[in-house]
Parts: structure tokens; C-alpha cells; sequence
């Protein structure tokens, strides 16, 4: 009887053992990534969304690294939804020795844009952490929502098949780069010489090691219309800065402005089998900003669409102000920059097609810049203006217009009506 139920235990310890292997085979050959992603690598979910739906797209990678984006592959999302492996331990290498070497420190960004077959492009940011960047077998994944908006008025229309080539490599394709490194102006004072005495004075800081929320201004060749990803990046220096700028009747005019790099990238969009085309990209951001800069020199200035009503009255003498504020308590912690003229440049030097001048959005283009990120503030401000008592004024702020949107820049103004 004791052989009998050993035989029993013996041949349902082999038969178990079977189905252990038929099981892992099975896995292995239905969901290879189990083996050979999901214990190293960090997975990004991408779902392609139209009218509240999943559709068939083809989804772009591109990666954000010291020197610029790199390319991280294209893939098919017949069912609307693509898996992105990221192998990210070289990535978070790159931004360490940028850290030692310059001080400059970027958050995880991965750009991404998808194509669906009803001819429309969308491109989404997205910005992670590095503590967020860990292996898939251990919880390491993410999953966004890209809605694809713009509307594709010329290119190969794209047709996505089950069984479409995906996966990581040289695509899409940097066609082209350039970098320009300029003084621009963060915050601008201006007072009346008709005022007479009293001033006007604005101070500015930056903190170091706090992040600073940067915008994308990008462009297809397919959509001709130019748009801006807003907190595209998210960018940190060790160095900190401050200037101080004071105006009045003898000098009415009062900058703060800092040194920064902008950078431009044209990319084309491809399939890496055939080499046909689908369509290009260009893009424009500021690459990094150095705070030890900051200074009271004129810098390059955003064009002020809207001058919006802060006080009118009376001023209070001169032993209190007559308007003041300071660290973004008004207004929101967003605030705007130039970058037409780096645009109109790369136009000049042939770098963006005179045509691009002509697409919608072109003369407004800016840069936005979010001066709190992660509940902590990366600049700040304090705006003072001392008016005499008996002189009756108008101080203004100055807003900057993007698709019929208002935006705000630190500039300020104050004069007698």
C-alpha cells in the first residue's frame, strides 16, 4: 500500500513538474518580455486616444539627455495602445556626470508623438522621476494618455497593420541641430520721467538646485501650425543668481536679464524598414539657463501684447509703496521669455524654411517659464513702486498672446495718464 501511494505522489510530482515547464514555455514564447524586459527595464504604457476612443497609430520615442533628444524607436499600436521599454540606467548615467560636470540637472523626459490613420499628430511630454524609473517586476511602470489634435494637411497618410515593425532604435531621425546661447530678459521696470521723483525697482533670484518648468515650441511639416507643449521639461543648476534693477526719472528704464541656450532640432519621422517618410519636426526650447548671469544688462525682450490695469491713483509719498508685489503672489507662478528671435535666426541662417515665418502661431512664439515646481518655488521677485502723493498714476502689467491665450511676463510700467 505505502509503494502504491508513493508511485501515486511520485508521478503527480512529475506531472506538475510538466505543466511547471508547459506553463513557462507557453509564457516564454506568448509574453517573451517577462523573461527579458520586465526584470530590467521600466515600462511606458502609451494609449492613443480620438473622440474619447483607443485608435490605430504609430508612436514616436524620443528621450531628453544633456545634449539634446535622442531617438528611442517607433512603434505600432494597431489597437491603440504601445508598450515602451525604457532601459534607463545609461540614461540616468548621462545626466549624472552632466551634473558633475556643469551643475545642470534635468528630471526623466520622454517626448512622445503619435500618428493615427484619420491623418492627425499629436506630441506629448512626459515627465517622470528618477526614483519612478525601476524595473517592471518591481512595479516599474507608467501609463499616458496622448490625444493626437493636429490636423495633418499634407503627408503620407499611415496606415498601421498588426505585425508592424516596432521597437527601440535610430528613429525617427535628427535631421538637423543648432544651439545659441543669448542674454534675454526675465523682468523689465519702467517709470515716468514725467513722474518726477520717486522710483520704481525690481529685485529677482534663483534658487539653487530648484526646478524650473521649461516649454517646447514645436512644428510638423504636415500640420503648419506652430504650438507650445507647456512644463516640457523640468531643469535644475546648482549655481544660484540674483540682480536688482532700480528705474526713475533719470533712468526710466530697469532690466533683469540672464544668459540662456536655446536650442533647435529638426526631426524626421520614418519607417525604419522602407524609409518612407511620413513627416518632419521642428523644435525649439531652452536647452539650459546659468544663474550667476543674472544681471541688470538689457537682454532680449518678449513682445507685451497687453498692458493690463495693476493701480490707478494717487501715489502714497515716498515713505511707503505705492504698489508693490513679490514671490508670484499675483498672477500665477508662470511667466514669459522671447524666443522670436532665436526663430527668426535659424530662418536667417537656413536652419527652419522661410515658410515656417508663415504658419499660424509664428510671431507669438515664446518661452514659458514655471517658476514652481513640485510645491517649491525656483525664482522669485519682489516689485516696488514709489509714487509722490500728489501725482495721479496708472502701473500696468504687461501680458504676452499665444493662440488667444493671455500669458504672463514680468514686465511692469507705471505713468502719468
Amino acid at each position: 500500500m505505502k509503494r502504491v501511494l508513493h508511485n501515486i505522489i511520485k508521478k503527480r510530482k512529475v506531472a506538475l513538474a510538466i505543466i511547471a515547464l508547459l506553463s513557462i514555455v507557453i509564457i516564454y514564447f506568448a509574453y517573451p518580455w517577462v523573461f527579458t524586459e520586465a526584470p530590467r527595464k521600466f515600462l511606458l504604457e502609451v494609449k492613443v486616444v480620438r473622440n474619447g476612443k483607443l485608435v490605430p497609430a504609430l508612436v514616436y520615442v524620443r528621450m531628453l539627455y544633456p545634449e539634446g533628444m535622442r531617438p528611442g524607436g517607433r512603434y505600432a499600436a494597431p489597437k491603440g495602445v504601445a508598450w515602451i521599454w525604457i532601459d534607463y540606467e545609461e540614461w540616468k548615467r548621462a545626466w549624472d556626470e552632466e551634473r558633475k560636470k556643469t551643475g545642470f540637472f534635468a528630471d526623466p523626459t520622454i517626448i512622445i508623438t503619435a500618428f493615427t490613420e484619420d491623418n492627425y499628430v499629436g506630441l506629448l511630454s512626459v515627465v517622470l522621476k528618477w526614483e519612478e524609473l525601476k524595473p517592471y517586476a518591481l512595479g516599474g511602470k507608467k501609463t499616458v494618455i496622448i490625444e493626437p489634435n493636429i490636423k495633418r494637411v499634407k503627408g503620407r497618410p499611415i496606415k498601421i497593420q498588426e505585425g508592424s515593425s516596432s521597437g527601440p532604435g535610430d528613429v525617427p531621425v535628427l535631421v538637423d541641430e543648432y544651439e545659441e546661447t543669448k542674454r534675454v530678459t526675465l523682468g523689465l521696470v519702467y517709470f515716468d520721467p514725467n513722474i518726477g521723483e520717486g522710483y520704481g525697482s525690481l529685485f529677482m533670484c534663483y534658487y539653487c538646485y530648484k526646478k524650473v518648468g521649461i516649454s517646447l515650441a514645436f512644428a510638423f511639416m504636415s500640420g503648419e501650425d506652430w504650438e507650445i507643449g507647456f512644463d516640457a521639461f523640468r531643469v535644475e543648476s546648482e549655481q544660484p543668481g540674483s540682480a536688482k534693477t532700480v528705474a526713475n526719472s533719470a533712468n526710466p528704464e530697469g532690466h533683469i536679464s540672464i544668459v540662456v541656450t536655446y536650442r533647435f532640432e529638426h526631426w524626421r519621422y520614418e519607417d525604419p524598414v522602407t524609409g518612407v517618410v511620413y513627416d518632419e519636426e521642428y523644435d525649439m526650447w531652452v536647452k539650459n539657463f546659468y544663474p550667476n548671469t543674472m544681471s541688470n544688462e538689457k537682454g532680449e525682450r518678449v513682445e507685451i501684447h497687453y498692458w493690463f490695469l495693476k493701480y490707478w491713483g494717487y501715489g502714497k509719498g515716498i515713505n511707503e509703496p505705492t504698489y508693490n508685489e513679490y514671490d508670484f503672489q499675483v498672477d500665477g507662478h508662470d511667466f514669459a521669455a522671447n524666443l522670436l528671435w532665436f526663430a527668426n535666426l535659424l530662418i536667417a541662417i537656413g536652419k527652419l524654411p522661410a515658410k515656417a515665418a508663415t504658419w499660424a502661431g509664428f510671431i507669438l512664439l515664446f518661452v514659458n517659464l514655471d517658476a514652481y515646481v513640485e510645491a517649491k518655488y525656483a525664482f522669485s521677485y519682489d516689485l516696488e513702486y514709489v509714487i509722490p502723493e500728489d501725482v495721479y498714476v496708472f502701473i500696468r502689467k504687461g501680458r504676452h498672446e499665444f493662440e488667444g491665450e493671455l500669458h504672463n511676463a514680468l514686465y511692469w510700467k507705471a505713468y502719468r495718464p
